[in-house]
């Protein structure tokens, strides 16, 4: 059964390679994507799927047995909004988005899987919940489509998840994971900070929100420095300070923002308290006001311990355990964080082209490249996972 997963899915690989050139071609940038809903949907229906719209996105569901358990397998489906610089035959035809994160060779991948599911659907001791997901770079694509019941009607007992990654340490096909943390948590934030105007020659007629921001500015660094738990990981960092028009004028108003990462929820909460106290706190002391907004809030990525060593040895089983890697946790972050917080399961990478191979850029990249060649292996790991899962845990 194994290694006839992995023949069929190499079977698909014209199949896969046509359904993520179709998408790369035509990106689409936010929790909204119209026409790559209605693709997948209608390649779904092709398969003999019933697709439903949740909270954005495109769910599916094989219905194994129905007595058994269900599991969850996840691909995001945006782009970003930038120009792409790749130079392939088949780049974006949009000069405004490009997906330069790999969206398209996940949404290719679930689709092959839902299709190796298909032909194996007898060996599906369960049902199995496709989640083609929007909204992933920062617009609660997730939290949406947890909203709208995801992990309802077949409630939802397991997730699987899994990024591409190419200009990789690792060759082509090889599986990267982590056993604990998969990636940071990612709180964006925009404080503006709001005092009162003045000539510059009479600064005692007003309230400086410059001189408000550099000291929240500075008490902020006590967060990470005398407040955090040195063994984990925190990083604090404004990215951008506006504020005044003219060298002689103290402005009304100015604003910074900037993004608070932890591995740790609980590390994670402790910055946000904090960084609301200070804030408030320092803008009190000075006279001033502050309003804080989250443009992003974003869970860290934490993988189940018991869950992850079980799917990682139905993986082994599939491509070996020499193509596997253990590698450490990235500071970027995920939005499956959210499905990880209520479900146990796992997310991990494959590698989509080593620099050694000539894939020399990551993500977010617009040179970006992705060799096609890891689809199949993809597709089968997701439905190894399914299949392998639910026979044990049904």
């Amino acid at each position: 059964m194994i290694n006839d997963l992995m023949k069929q899915a190499q079977a698909l690989a014209p199949e896969l390679v046509r359904w993520r050139r179709h998408i790369h071609q035509n990106p689409e940038v936010s929790a909204v994507l119209p026409n790559t809903c209605a693709y997948v949907a209608e390649e779904l229906k092709k398969m003999g799927y019933q697709p439903m719209e949740v909270g954005g996105g495109v769910v599916a569901v094989l219905e194994g047995d129905p007595n058994g358990k269900t599991i969850l397998l996840r691909a995001d489906m945006d782009a970003l909004p930038m120009a792409e610089e790749s130079g392939e035959p088949f780049a974006s035809q949009n000069p405004h988005a490009a997906h330069t994160c790999g969206h398209d060779t996940h949404t290719a991948m679930l689709l092959g899987a839902a299709q190796l599911l298909m032909d194996n659907r007898d060996k599906v001791q369960g049902r199995v919940k496709l989640m083609f997901q929007p909204g992933e770079e920062g617009y609660n694509g997730c939290k949406n489509m947890l909203a709208d019941g995801l992990l309802e009607n077949p409630h939802v007992d397991a997730a699987f998840g899994m990024h591409s990654a190419p200009a990789a340490d690792y060759k082509t096909g090889m599986v990267l994971y982590s056993k604990y943390s998969y990636a940071a948590s990612a709180d964006a934030f925009k404080v503006t900070v709001r005092g009162k105007g003045a000539h510059g020659a009479s600064p005692e007629s007003g309230i400086d929100p410059i001189n408000i921001i550099v000291h929240i500015h500075l008490a902020l660094q006590a967060i990470n420095s005398r407040e955090r738990d040195q063994r984990e990981p925190l990083i604090l960092t404004i990215g951008q300070i506006v504020a005044g028009d003219a060298c002689n004028i103290i402005p009304e108003s100015g604003f910074f923002t900037g993004t608070i990462r932890a591995f740790n929820q609980q590390v994670r909460e402790h910055a946000k308290r904090r960084f609301i106290e200070i804030v408030n706190g320092v803008c009190a002391t000075f006279g001033g006001s502050a309003e804080i907004e989250w443009t992003t809030e974003m869970a860290p990525t934490v993988n189940h311990p018991a869950t992850t060593d079980e799917l990682l040895g139905y993986i082994a089983q599939l491509v070996g355990a020499e193509n596997m890697a253990e590698v450490p946790a990235s500071m970027g972050s995920e939005d499956f964080s959210e499905v990880l917080l209520q479900v146990p399961g796992t997310y991990l990478n494959l590698s989509f082209g080593s620099k050694e191979e000539g894939y020399l850029y990551g993500g977010h990249h617009p040179k970006i490249r992705h060799n096609e060649e890891a689809l199949p292996i993809g597709s089968a790991i997701h439905a190894q996972v399914a299949i392998q899962w639910l026979a044990q845990n049904s």
